[in-house]
């Protein structure tokens, strides 16, 4: 046995040995498509604009979207911030769509919309179920042209409504992504997923400006009723997440300035950090499941680009076990990744005055190896689920 054992150890030092020179061709491959792809989202989100909103009263009539199920918990601070939003009341209307929720959620939505006039209460038949439904009822049967969208568990500024309104007139543009930040607890569990989200938040407004939309957030995203009738495509409600990637894709491909993303303070929407790790996890493989289902070659592009790097990193720290050497390899790709990321996030999250978040970065770094290879690999392996429902895939 004991022979058997020195004999494998020997042929797998060999076998590392000999691969050496092929390990680091593939590494300075990376590194360099990495650093490429990276400096042009830098390159984007340093030229995206920043917008200002206008001090004079909105005159955009507009319908905002909420799909809920089971949201008792958030979704009467969500009506309360529409309902005293800082724009005309008269000019939008807040529809909100149940999706058979079997908590107290009806209950306070029928509540809200007594109390104002300009809450619109919807809920999915018999036969409809899932966000992909309740967005389509909601949008069918909005009395305007532009929609906004928010999720039940987020909480808008007082200016979003007036922010994206104004964005709209001005750019002329068919789908603004807007910015969707985190806040969480004290504890480096919360700080890692703010900063993730700047750095998924800055490379979708960069991919964006430079006609090569990766991502957007439904959290906080406006669009035209007509380009959503355009482009909508009922085959895509049979898998369940991805609804707004799916649209931001569909929608940029009539031109490089139907996208646009709306860099302001004034129209972020702030949602709340996970609690626990396994919640964290479950979320984050419900994003990746969706990507097989990407029709653009930059989402996939940039998948595929982030997955390899950070899984040959971690495939060079295994194989330094038998030889060290492959440390020097893990050290390049880590050194390279950290000079493109850090000041594209070292930009974003000074834009949004979370620049502290930045004292975590080296750490966050290094564990987004094993975070990003299981997030990854695990997200086909099984069935993800949302809402007490397995995700489509």
């Amino acid at each position: 046995m004991d022979e058997d054992l020195t004999v494998s150890r020997t042929a797998l030092l060999v076998f590392f040995g000999l691969c050496m020179p092929v390990f680091w061709y593939i590494a300075i491959i990376l590194a360099f498509l990495y650093l490429i792809w990276i400096g042009l989202f830098f390159f984007g989100w340093l030229r995206t604009p920043s917008f200002s909103v206008r001090k004079e009263p909105g005159n955009t009539s507009l319908s905002v979207i909420v799909p809920v199920r089971n949201e008792e918990n958030t979704i009467c601070r969500l009506l309360g911030v529409l309902a005293e939003q800082e724009y005309p009341r008269d000019l939008f209307e807040i529809i909100v769509v149940d999706d058979h929720s079997s908590d107290r959620t009806p209950f306070i939505i029928a509540d809200f919309s007594k109390r104002y006039g300009n809450i619109r209460f919807l809920s999915l038949s018999e036969g409809e179920e899932g966000k992909k439904a309740a967005l389509r009822k909601g949008i069918l049967l909005s009395g305007n042209q532009l929609i906004l969208t928010v999720d039940a568990d987020c909480i808008p500024s007082p200016l979003w409504v007036k922010t994206m309104a104004g964005c709209f007139e001005r750019t002329g543009a068919k789908l603004i992504a807007g910015s969707v930040l985190m806040k969480g607890e004290k504890g480096f569990f919360s700080k890692f997923q703010e900063l993730e989200f700047l750095s998924l938040l800055g490379s979708a407004a960069g991919a964006i400006y430079i006609g090569k939309p990766v991502m957007c957030n439904g959290a906080n995203l406006g669009f035209k009723k007509e380009a959503w009738l355009e482009v909508y495509d009922p085959a895509s409600e049979k898998i369940t997440s991805g609804d707004d990637v799916f649209l931001l894709l569909a929608i940029s491909k009539s031109g490089k300035r139907s996208t646009v993303f709306l860099k302001a303070p004034e129209a972020v929407v702030i949602t709340e950090a996970q609690s626990r790790p396994a919640q964290f996890l479950r979320q984050r493989r419900r994003w990746a499941s969706k990507s097989i289902h990407y029709k653009g070659w930059a989402p996939i592009f940039t998948a595929i680009l982030v997955f390899s790097i950070n899984f040959y990193t971690l495939i060079c720290l295994f194989a330094a076990i038998f030889n060290t050497w492959f440390l020097l390899i893990a050290a390049f790709l880590y050194i390279l990744k950290s000079v493109a990321d850090y000041p594209f996030l070292y930009s974003v999250s000074g834009f949004f005055n979370k620049r502290e978040l930045m004292r975590y970065f080296p750490a966050i770094q290094f564990i987004y190896f094993f975070y990003i290879s299981f997030t990854a690999i695990s997200a086909f392996a099984g069935t993800p689920e949302w809402k007490g429902r397995d995700v489509r895939i």
